[in-house]
């Protein structure tokens, strides 16, 4: 039994790790991801600022339009787009006078990102142990992944020090990625 769990582990590394070494989205993924880090590390402040006031920006627009729908329907149940398009408009004017605080949240999604990425590096490591020597290198980048991600989201730090922590988060994840990639094609 213990045997044949074995064959059936060797049987999808054998199928996954080529797949993820070779395809061409997990090595653009992976570019993209440190292109993403190197803009938060180098720009922080300018970049939180923009994205903020796009962000704000869109939220208003949405809202202005919940707002004319309603001014234009007057129908039953059209009281939920002037109460939609109240709140959207409030919300974008708050994030577009505050444009940092939406900073918060994006940093809370690139943790998990960063902690669902790390689990996905473990599950490989262990697959990898029963079929070659170098699961520990993926093993060692998926603890590092997931303690980086667990960091963002519960980061004690603030202002534009998030930003640059978590571009220098994703340029190290990138890193991990392409090293990960040239461990398997071995």
């Amino acid at each position: 039994m213990k045997n044949k769990k074995e064959k059936i582990e060797k049987e999808e590394i054998e199928i996954i790790a080529p797949q993820k070494a070779s395809n061409p989205d997990n090595l653009s993924k992976t570019l993209i991801l440190g292109l993403v880090g190197l803009v938060l590390l180098l720009i922080p402040g300018t970049l939180n600022k923009i994205i903020g006031i796009l962000i704000g920006a869109a939220l208003l627009i949405v809202g202005i339009l919940a707002i004319i729908r309603y001014t234009k329907e007057h129908e039953v149940g059209s009281n939920l787009n002037l109460v939609s398009g109240i709140l959207y408009s409030v919300l974008g004017v708050i994030i577009i006078i505050y444009p940092y605080s939406i900073i918060n949240l994006v940093t809370i999604c690139l943790g998990v990102y960063l902690i669902i990425n790390g689990l996905l590096k473990l599950k490989l490591a262990f697959m990898l142990k029963n079929t070659t020597n170098k699961w520990i290198g993926t093993l060692i980048m998926g603890i590092i992944t997931i303690i980086l991600g667990l960091l963002l989201i519960f980061n004690p730090f603030a202002g534009i020090t998030i930003t640059k922590l978590a571009g220098a988060f994703l340029v190290v994840v990138a890193i991990f990625d392409l090293v990960d990639t040239y461990i398997i094609q071995k």
